[in-house]
């Protein structure tokens, strides 16, 4: 009995010792094995992030090649915007002016047709009253031209009484004669009388 308990007790000793020693190997293992993939992982890790730096520097080289050129483009159309706005600023003021002078000039010439209102009734007073001179000069000129009919008839009254009067007169002169004729015939017995009448 004693030698089998001796015997057990040496077993589990044996197997306790192989335990032990076989769990000291296992935490070896598995601390190799941790070295080993920290190991790993770090050299994955460098290769990783060199390789990403060098994604990230060829990246970077190929954003600068967009990215400056458009801000230089950006800073260029900035700067182009802002000559416009000032631009715009002064034409908006130039313009603000001139509808300054085109108001006064509007207020110039709203006074100017007032003007020309207030002359344009004057004229038309005054064709109203021109109207009036033409009537009177129509009626007028009627009237003389009633008497001018008048007058052509008195000239011709006056026409007929001279040739009348040149008639009459034609016939006195013929009288005229004719009376000469006989006082010639009476005056030479008168003049036989007279040489024996001397007184």
């Amino acid at each position: 009995m004693a030698d089998e308990r001796e015997s057990e007790a040496q077993v589990k000793g044996g197997n306790s010792e192989r335990a032990a020693k076989h769990h000291h190997t296992d935490e070896e293992v598995i601390e190799e094995a941790a070295k080993e993939a920290e190991h790993l992982m770090a050299t994955d890790m460098a290769q990783y992030m060199s390789q990403f730096a060098r994604s990230f520097e060829a990246s970077a080289r190929r954003w600068e090649l967009v990215v400056y050129p458009s801000m230089l483009a950006f800073i260029i159309l900035a700067a182009y915007g802002f000559f416009l706005i000032y631009k715009l600023t002064d034409d908006i003021g130039k313009i603000t002016y001139q509808m300054a002078d085109i108001q006064e000039s509007m207020v110039n010439i709203n006074r100017n047709f007032s003007s020309t209102t207030n002359n344009m009734n004057t004229v038309a007073k005054n064709m109203v009253k021109i109207s009036g001179y033409m009537d009177q000069m129509s009626r007028d000129i009627k009237e003389q031209n009633q008497a001018m009919g008048q007058i052509v008839i008195s000239m011709r009254d006056m026409n007929q009484s001279v040739d009348s009067m040149s008639y009459t007169m034609y016939q006195m002169r013929s009288d005229t004669a004719v009376m000469g004729r006989n006082i010639d015939d009476v005056a030479g017995p008168m003049r036989f009388m007279n040489n024996f009448m001397r007184w």
